[in-house]
Formats: C-alpha cells, structure tokens, sequence
C-alpha cells in the first residue's frame, strides 16, 4: 500500500501528527475534505465488499443490519444450514439480506480487519503507533436512509468515507470521554443545534473523540465507510488492577460484624475500618511497578490489540527425532533466569520453563540447524522431544532446510 494508507501519519495528512494531538485528541472533532476519491482505494472499495458479501462466506455476528436506531435479530436475515452432519448457523438468506437493505437496513461488517487484509494492516499500523487497541468496522447504508439514531461511541472513531456520501450532525459530549463501561443511554440525548454538520465524500476523513454524540443519513446513492474505533486504556485500567490486589491484604477479608447495616455504631465502625484499610493500603502502592506491569500487558498484546497476522503456515510436520529445526532469528527473542526457572520472550509470547531445560535451549540458540540427537543429555530424550515439540508448536522454533 502507498504510505498514506500503511500508517497513521499518512491516514490524517495533511495534518501533521503534533498538530492534531495537541489540537483534537480527546479534545474535538476533525473533518479533513480531501477531493479525492481514491484516497482509501487501497484498503477496501464497495466492490471488495460486495464480492465479500456475497462470496466470502461471513456469518452473524461477522456481519449484522441495523434500522431504526437499533440492531435486527439474526433471525430476520439468516438461517441455519444443513450439511451432511454439520449444521452452518447464521448463514445470511441472500433474499433476506437484499430485501432488508432495500427497506433501508444498514449491512455492518464488524471487526473487518480480521479478515481483510489491507484493512488489517492499516488497523495494525494505527495500533502500533498509538499503542491503544483498535478495531475496524464497515457500514454500508442504501440511499434515503439512515442507520442509527443519535448516539455516542465509548471509543475514539476515525471514519474513511469509501463510497458515496453521508450527511453527519455531531452534538456536545453528555459525558465527557467516557469510559468503555459506560456507554449511550438515549436520555443522554436532548436534541439542540449540532456544533458540527458536514457531508463526507469519498476520501474524507472525520475524527471524533469518545463520547460525542453523532447521526448521519445518506443522499440518493448507498454509502460505505469505514470506522476505525480506538479503545484507550486510560487511568481507570491501572486502578483496576491495583483493586485487584486488595483481596491479597488480610483485613479487607475480615466479615462486617453482625448488625453493621442497622446499627449506626457499627455503621461509623465500619465506614473508620475503612478509612484505616485504604490509607494503609495506598502507602502501600508501588506505583512504578504498577505501571510496569500494565505496560508489559499491553506489550504482550493484552487486552484486546490485534496486530498484523503472519500468513498461516501450511508447510508443518509433527516433530521427530530427525526433524532439523532451527529457532527465530537473534534479537527476535530473550532468555533470562528466574529463580527456578527461565523466561522465554518472543513474538509478545512468555513462556516460563525449568533451568534444567537452560542447556538445551542454549545449545538451539547456538547452532544454525540441529536435530534432537544433537542437544546436550541433560534432559532424556523424550524430554527433548517433548521441548522441541513444544516450542515449535509456540513458533520459537522453525523447519530447517539447511544441513546441521
């Protein structure tokens, strides 16, 4: 793909990263109108999602049609398919499809970079540059219509206009940047003057920060467009985590005494226990460690990044005592002790094994090629087998072509 699609300075120009983090990140939206509409034509065109629809094989949830403000039940459009002794369920009726679409059903196709890949990549790139989750979903709305009605998205949405064009109102945050637990209620809504009314053409981009509430309907032709949704993680995750080890103390496991919800005496006994626990517990809170490991979370690609996929391997065989292997490339992977143990990193994967196994997969480490007979006895046979197995199953080990 051309650089303005692989990655994320490309996906706003003209506006220059600095600016736009300063300017509108968790701060107001960005319309950029680009008068061109082949600026995404290489991550996806309606004719690659029609063929997707049509040939790809997508069932519910995969694909979904929403009217009114609201999503339909699979049953409307799907069905369930007999083959031999498999059942294929939500298999969507074409006629049903086609029919709902006519009467003004928006198709959705959510997290649609699991199974395109110039969308993939470009969900990748955004993520590796941001380092928050992401994920991409496809609307596509027939003309004269609109598929949902005023609401907010607890995350951050970019949205590439495709094909077609769509009329969009924003209005003021009811809650400002919301939390992903905490998302639309339609009494959030009271309908006043948009702060922002724009029709997007193929090759615009909006930008719109968690929590502003917007609605669009399209002109005379169907739209397509593509929302790329960022879910941050934000303070709230890190206190999550902190919370969590508030079972580990002793005295917040200690039962309120009988009669504590009727009794004021009690009730001002408990709420001062309290007060006690949590400033002991707050000296306590190691708040570099904390980040840490939160850190390493979302380096290990936990919760929720998606990445961009290796091609899935076909050319495999069960390991055998002959099989020559070889593991990943240097600086691909570390090798540290502790403890009782090593720790294996590589490819945001942690594997912990015994020291006893140290030798053996140095001596993986240091030969281009090997076989089984060929690592140190210090573990049996069956164990070095087992290992191998084991760590080319994980993908720190490959097919060797090459002699040992």
């Amino acid at each position: 793909m051309d650089a303005k699609n692989s990655s994320f300075a490309g996906l706003i120009d003209p506006i220059q990263p600095d600016e736009f983090f300063s300017q509108y990140w968790e701060k107001k939206p960005l319309y950029i109108r680009r008068a061109d509409a082949q600026f995404y034509r290489q991550i996806i065109t309606l004719d690659d999602a029609q063929s997707a629809i049509t040939f790809g094989g997508l069932r519910y949830p995969a694909i979904q049609l929403a009217k009114s403000g609201a999503f339909l039940h699979p049953d409307v459009f799907c069905t369930d398919i007999p083959s031999g002794d498999i059942l294929f369920t939500g298999v969507p009726d074409p006629d049903k499809l086609q029919a709902e679409f006519k009467a003004g059903a928006t198709i959705s196709l959510p997290g649609f970079n699991r199974a395109w890949r110039p969308l993939r990549r470009v969900a990748a790139a955004v993520e590796d540059y941001l380092e928050h989750a992401v994920h991409t979903n496809i609307y596509i709305t027939p003309g004269n219509a609109s598929g949902f009605s005023p609401h907010y998205d607890p995350h951050d949405v970019f949205i590439f206009q495709i094909s077609g064009s769509k009329h969009w109102k924003i209005y003021p945050p009811p809650l400002n940047l919301p939390h992903r637990t905490q998302p639309f209620q339609p009494q959030m809504f009271a309908p006043t003057a948009p702060l922002l009314e724009l029709d997007l053409e193929p090759g615009d981009l909006l930008y719109m920060p968690r929590g502003y509430i917007h609605a669009a309907n399209t002109a005379s032709c169907t739209s397509m467009h593509v929302t790329l949704g960022v879910t941050v993680y934000t303070f709230v995750d890190l206190v999550s985590i902190w919370l969590q080890t508030v079972k580990d103390e002793a005295g917040f496991r200690h039962a309120f005494p009988p009669g504590f919800a009727s009794s004021p005496a009690l009730k001002q006994g408990v709420v001062e226990e309290f007060s006690r626990l949590a400033e002991d517990f707050h000296r306590k809170l190691d708040a570099q460690q904390m980040v840490e490991t939160f850190l390493q979370r979302v380096r290990d690609g936990h919760p929720g990044r998606c990445g961009d996929a290796e091609p899935f391997d076909l050319d495999v065989v069960v390991v055998s005592l002959q099989t020559r292997l070889k593991v990943l490339e240097k600086g691909m992977y570390t090798l540290t002790e502790e403890g009782d143990n090593i720790v294996l990193k590589f490819k945001g994967r942690t594997l912990v094994m015994s020291r006893r196994a140290r030798a053996t997969i140095d001596e993986m480490c240091r030969r281009a090629a090997f076989r089984c007979a060929e690592l140190p006895p210090d573990l049996t046979e069956d164990a070095r087998l087992t290992l191998m197995r084991h760590l080319y199953q994980q993908g720190f080990l490959m097919l060797s072509k090459q002699a040992a």
